[in-house]
């Protein structure tokens, strides 16, 4: 796919805004006053954000031309960010056909982090996108404790309200958004992780029985272990692949917004496909190279006549 100059930076920004901090903004297209020249000079990519008490510059240059950068570039952007014209932090250089030899090791000896499209002129390619919804199986459930609150208790689910706060909560609601805590947090998770059972501990938890309304219970431990029933729908969407030269790394750069707007391009899209089994969702991904994932809990409480969240991302 051909990008227009702009298109191009556009991507830079959407590449910068991964893994930052909160706290950081990315801003295309801005103008600072050179210390030196006090001339106006132009930024394709501008990042800023605080680390400690460090204010921190981030510059980025995006060039979409039809050869290598080579070293006159470099010194171009050494000049230009990492003197005392603008003394960024950090500089990024994003070369539609990447670099030439000499101006990779003139830009790592001066800390520049150099990218570039994996298939040099391709920055934009059509990848699987994948919907992974999780849903509630069978649940076995343990309370752990001793005292008189003990004596009045269930082992069916359904009769529990999970107190947080002012929320009153079913039991089912509040064990799925815990699993989805928990897939959140895992970050090495892939279509190849086994997630058909999940355990789950949560200590003091503030309940009420159904059956009893108005009396509350304090368990020290509630310990479950979850099936989970998972549902996989693939979309192919465009997508940027890039390399960052100094690491040796390839990148995906999601180009599909928001989460929610993401999950709504894949599940409403007419052409979209789904796999009820991870073995079959794995054949068809088998002689892709990339693809993104993102994996959901259901809500078990929603239905179309409320405003809850459909999902809880996980």
């Amino acid at each position: 796919m051909d990008l227009t100059p702009k298109e191009f930076e556009l991507l830079l920004c959407e590449f910068c805004k991964q893994d930052l901090p909160k706290n950081f903004s990315v801003i295309h297209n801005t103008h600072i006053v050179g210390n030196e020249s006090e001339n106006k000079r132009q930024i394709d990519v501008e990042i800023r954000g605080k680390l400690g008490i460090s204010n921190i510059l981030i510059c980025g240059e995006a060039r979409n031309w039809n050869d290598k950068l080579g070293n006159e570039s470099i010194d171009g952007l050494v000049g230009k960010y990492l003197t005392d014209e603008i003394k960024a932090n950090k500089v990024i250089a994003f070369s539609n056909y990447g670099f030439t030899e000499p101006a990779i090791t003139r830009a790592k000896a001066k800390g520049i982090e150099l990218l570039m499209p994996e298939e040099p002129g391709k920055s934009i390619r059509t990848l699987p996108h994948l919907v992974c919804i999780g849903y509630l199986g069978r649940i076995e459930l343990k309370m752990v404790g001793t005292g008189p609150q003990y004596q009045e208790f269930s082992m069916d689910p359904n009769d529990y309200v999970i107190i947080k706060g002012e929320k009153n909560l079913s039991f089912k609601k509040n064990l799925c958004s815990l699993i989805a805590h928990k897939l959140w947090l895992d970050s090495t998770k892939t279509i190849m992780s086994d997630l058909s059972a999940i355990d789950i501990e949560e200590h003091n938890v503030l309940y009420e029985l159904k059956n009893k309304s108005g009396y509350k219970y304090v368990a020290k431990l509630i310990q479950t272990k979850t099936n989970i029933e998972w549902d996989y729908f693939i979309e192919n969407l465009p997508t940027g692949v890039l390399y960052h030269v100094n690491s040796g790394e390839s990148v995906i750069v999601d180009l599909q917004g928001n989460e929610t707007e993401r999950f709504a391009k894949v599940l409403a899209s007419p052409t979209k496909l789904n796999y009820e089994s991870r073995e079959d969702c794995l054949k068809y991904l088998i002689d892709k190279p990339y693809h993104h994932i993102n994996f959901v809990m259901m809500n078990p409480d929603r239905t179309d006549t409320n405003n809850e969240p459909l999902f809880f991302s996980a």
